[in-house]
């Protein structure tokens, strides 16, 4: 029998996914006491947010307001996942479309079983250099 242990890459490979609009993955990806936190203006509405249901809510919402916008993650996770799916982990991401300026940032994830518990978001007007 073998196992297959989910990466913190592919965790957060997924994540960009549901971002990007395929909300379908948010029951299999997040927990069931998903939260949360942006260090931005939205976060008085989003630190309310809990669940997979509630967050694709505010991705389908936020993707109606931003349609063509797509995000990227641009490196590899800093941390790591133990055998289980459990662990914590960041990544790099950057965002742009040709009528929106580039912005990104970095999200910091807690993971439990292999899905999402728990993300700190934190985004800036422009994305990080890569050199």
């Amino acid at each position: 029998m073998t196992t297959t242990t989910v990466t913190a890459d592919q965790l957060a490979a997924t994540w960009t996914e549901l971002w990007n609009g395929s909300t379908a993955v948010a029951t299999a990806l997040l927990t069931d006491d998903f939260s949360i936190r942006f260090a931005s203006p939205t976060r008085d509405i989003t630190d309310a947010l809990r669940g997979p249901a509630a967050f694709a809510s505010f991705v389908t919402e936020y993707r109606a307001q931003r349609p063509d916008v797509g995000f990227v993650v641009d490196s590899d996770a800093a941390g790591g996942l133990d055998a289980t799916g459990t662990g914590t982990f960041a990544v790099r991401w950057h965002s742009a479309h040709d009528d929106i300026p580039a912005h990104g940032g970095i999200d910091i994830f807690e993971a439990v079983g292999g899905r999402l518990r728990r993300v700190w978001s934190v985004g800036g007007a422009a994305p990080f250099t890569l050199d």
